[in-house]
């Protein structure tokens, strides 16, 4: 009688278990659906049409894509330590070097901006600027499985 209970008990605990192990493991990121994502909730959030959006997101990845370069030089500058034997204008210097990386940075964003109120109107580059914030928060809580708060206009 035990031994047809361990049976049952081992068999039921089976069935609920395979669904379990079935299910497939959490997505993993790939940047080609990150990239999709981002465009399709700019141009829902900022009303572009599909001419504006043509026009609007060549600009708008090159203006990333400088800046990511300036970035990763930013990171490797603050990574690579300096000698032992350096002195605080050696400091100095590197603070001054990663300074004028920001500025350049800045600048490049601003230039972007104005070629991109060239396609569409500056309404929209101020939505899709505000869409952009909004999605990389989204996103950025649902890597951390956050709740979502009440959003905030």
């Amino acid at each position: 009688m035990t031994k047809k209970i361990l049976l049952l008990v081992g068999f039921v605990l089976t069935l609920f278990y395979t669904p379990l192990a079935a299910q497939p493991s959490k997505e993993q990121f790939s940047p080609q659906n990150y990239v999709r994502d981002l465009e399709s909730f700019i141009v829902r959030e900022a009303c572009l049409s599909p001419a504006e959006a043509t026009a609007f997101f060549p600009i708008f990845h090159e203006m990333h894509d400088k800046q990511r370069g300036i970035e990763w030089q930013i990171r490797n500058m603050k990574k690579r330590p300096l000698p032992p034997q350096s002195t605080d204008k050696d400091y100095y210097n590197l603070i001054r070097d990663i300074n004028k990386l920001k500025m350049e940075s800045a600048e490049l964003e601003d230039t972007y901006y104005r070629k991109m109120c060239k396609v569409v109107s500056a309404q929209k580059v101020y939505a899709a600027m505000r869409a952009e914030d909004k999605f990389h928060r989204r996103m950025l809580r649902q890597f951390t499985n956050r709740p979502p708060e009440e959003e905030k206009k």
